[in-house]
């Protein structure tokens, strides 16, 4: 009977994929802050999607493929594998474990038990995209030892518990037995040009993003909109599409602000790296920028309780804190761009 348990050092971070992916390059002996990680994946960004229905709406606030980015700016050989078949998918994780190597995987947070009713996260509310580690299988139990973001500690999850996250149905992105292998290469990208190239990527994808969901379109397009949702919708969505969107931009695994938090300590550390003066300044502006979001994200978690009240009240408030967003948002990733030009 098959019993892994492999040596690996956790440390609990604020996002799944940034936290899972400091630990994991710290196995493989390259050791990044959390915020540093973030950076290099080009990791903030926005997300909008509005469909009819309730599963077809995402709101988030960072870029997409931040895994993969992460190991191609430092030379890292990622490979996503997927296999259709659940059985078959663990065999294939249970063969990486035997070889002593921990095992990225793509969940969907709502069907994770042990992680929705920490975060609040409603079923509703589904999509892929969620990371954590395998680090363990026990035959006799049928169950596996996963590290996920914030807890010190791995979990104990059955089997059958891990399909049902592993592999979902409905959903903009749903998860599909997703898994990431990586070749480590024995000399990494020098720090200095990883972090240009980490912030010039960010810059690029935020200010002409891939479509009208991603970037700062997209950012637009929620700001102008979610004081107007009353007129999109009726009460009993909007409260709902107002609560995971609260969730998803201040509660659940962001380090609150729609990530905008991380982002300001990460240009500062990048500051600090490069001896750049003017990120660490930008780094200050997202600090400020950040506190916003948090209003913000105050205001729609009061409209997900009253769906006349908080963000949906009608006041101009509302449309004054939002163009405020977007204005201060847009004007510091031109500085960006400006910045990061001239390094080309």
């Amino acid at each position: 009977m098959k019993s892994i348990s492999l040596n690996y050092h956790h440390q609990r971070g604020t996002h799944c994929i940034t936290t899972a992916m400091m630990n994991l390059l710290n196995h493989f002996g390259i050791e990044l802050s959390e915020e540093i990680c973030f950076g290099l994946g080009g990791g903030l960004g926005f997300t909008y999607a509005r469909g009819r229905d309730m599963d077809q709406f995402m709101v988030f606030g960072r870029s997409d493929d931040l895994e993969l980015n992460i190991c191609e700016i430092l030379g890292v050989h990622a490979i996503l594998k997927q296999e259709h078949n659940s059985e078959k998918a663990l065999q294939s994780i249970i063969s990486l474990l035997e070889r002593g190597e921990p095992v990225l995987v793509d969940l969907d947070t709502s069907r994770l038990s042990y992680l929705s009713r920490t975060l609040d996260w409603p079923e509703y509310a589904t999509h892929g995209g969620h990371k954590a580690v395998i680090t363990g299988y026990e035959e006799v139990t049928r169950t596996l030892e996963v590290y996920d973001y914030i807890w010190g500690t791995p979990r104990s999850l059955p089997v059958e518990d891990l399909f049902k996250a592993w592999k979902t149905y409905s959903g903009i992105s749903p998860a599909s037995n997703l898994w990431y292998e990586f070749t480590v290469p024995n000399t990494f990208v020098d720090l200095d040009q990883a972090l240009r190239k980490g912030i010039y990527l960010n810059v690029y994808r935020m200010l002409t993003p891939w479509n009208k969901f991603h970037g700062i379109d997209a950012m637009r397009s929620f700001l102008r909109e979610v004081p107007n949702w009353p007129y999109l919708m009726n009460e009993e969505k909007r409260k709902k599409l107002a609560f995971s969107s609260y969730i998803a931009l201040e509660i659940g695994g962001t380090g609150k602000s729609a990530f905008r938090r991380m982002f300001s300590r990460f240009l500062k550390q990048a500051g600090h790296i490069l001896d750049e003066p003017q990120l660490i300044n930008v780094g200050e502006q997202y600090r400020e920028i950040s506190l916003l979001w948090t209003e913000l994200a105050e205001r729609i978690r009061v409209g997900s309780i009253d769906p006349n009240e908080g963000i949906f009240s009608g006041s101009q408030d509302n449309e004054q804190l939002t163009d405020e967003i977007y204005k201060r948002e847009y004007e510091q990733f031109q500085k960006l761009h400006n910045l990061s030009s001239n390094w080309l």
